[in-house]
C-alpha cells in the first residue's frame, strides 16, 4: 500500500493506523518511509537530502535553488531504491504487506513543480521503473485543515515542514499540481481527509486495499 500526499496531509498518522489494523487481523505487515529497501546508499542519500534543506524558512516559494539539491539526492535515491525494490520480499506474492509512507510521486511531483525541465526523473522512468503497489492512495485536505494541522505539529525532521508552514497558500498550489499528475490514473485513489477521524481514514484505505487485492486475484484466475 502506497500513501502519498504533501506535508500535513495525514500520511504518517494514517500509515500507523493502517499498520495496526492489518496486524490486528493477522496479516504479515511492515511499514517503511520514503524508500522501500534498507541499504547504506538509500540511507546516506536520505540524510544528505535532509541536510540540503536546512534553514530555508526565509526563502521565497517556490525556490528552485533551495530544493534543487534535495531533489537531486531524492531522485538518485528513487532510482537506486526502485531497482532494489523489484527483488525485495514485498514484490513476491507470499511476501508481507508493505505500508509505504511516501515514495516516488512526492519526488517526481517536487521535481516538476520546483525544478521544471531539469529532468531528474523522466516520464519514461515513471512509466517503466516505478514499483506498482496494490493500492495507491493520495491523501489531501482543504487549505483550512492543512493550516490547522500545521499549527498543531511540533518538530521538523528535515526542514521542509518549517518551509511549507511559512508558505501554506503556495503549498496548496503544490498539492493541486500533484493531484493533477494522477487525476486520470485509475490505479490511484485521491482521498480527502477533511472531517474524518484517523480511524475513518485508515478504514477507507484498508477497504481500498481489500478491493484492489480482490481485483488482482480475480484477474489472475
Amino acid at each position: 500500500m502506497l500513501f502519498e500526499g504533501l506535508n500535513f496531509g495525514g500520511k504518517t498518522t494514517t500509515t500507523g493506523r493502517v499498520y495496526e489494523m492489518l496486524e490486528a487481523r493477522g496479516e504479515r505487515v511492515e511499514r517503511r518511509r520514503c524508500h522501500i529497501t534498507k541499504s547504506e546508499i538509500t540511507d546516506s542519500l536520505e540524510v544528505a537530502a535532509r541536510q540540503a534543506v536546512k534553514d530555508g524558512t526565509s526563502r521565497l516559494f517556490p525556490n528552485p535553488d533551495l530544493l534543487r539539491p534535495f531533489h537531486v539526492l531524492k531522485s538518485a535515491q528513487m532510482i537506486v531504491d526502485a531497482e532494489a525494490a523489484a527483488t525485495s520480499p514485498y514484490a513476491s506474492d507470499d511476501g508481507p504487506i508493505l505500508v509505504q509512507d511516501r515514495y516516488w510521486l512526492s519526488v517526481f511531483g517536487g521535481n516538476e513543480f520546483f525544478n521544471p525541465g531539469e529532468g531528474y526523473l523522466s516520464q519514461q522512468w515513471r512509466a517503466q521503473c516505478t514499483p506498482r503497489f496494490t493500492a495507491q492512495i493520495y491523501l489531501t485536505c482543504s487549505p483550512a485543515e492543512r493550516k490547522r494541522r500545521s499549527l498543531s505539529r511540533d518538530g521538523d525532521a528535515h526542514g521542509l515542514n518549517a518551509y511549507f508552514r511559512t508558505n501554506l497558500d503556495q503549498l496548496d498550489r503544490f498539492d493541486s499540481f500533484c493531484r493533477e499528475l494522477i487525476a486520470d490514473d485509475p490505479t490511484w485513489l485521491i482521498l480527502s481527509t477533511d472531517g474524518l477521524s484517523p480511524e475513518e481514514v485508515a478504514a477507507a484505505a484498508v477497504a481500498e486495499y481489500d478491493r484492489a487485492a480482490a481485483s488482482v486475484r480475480s484477474a489472475a484466475i
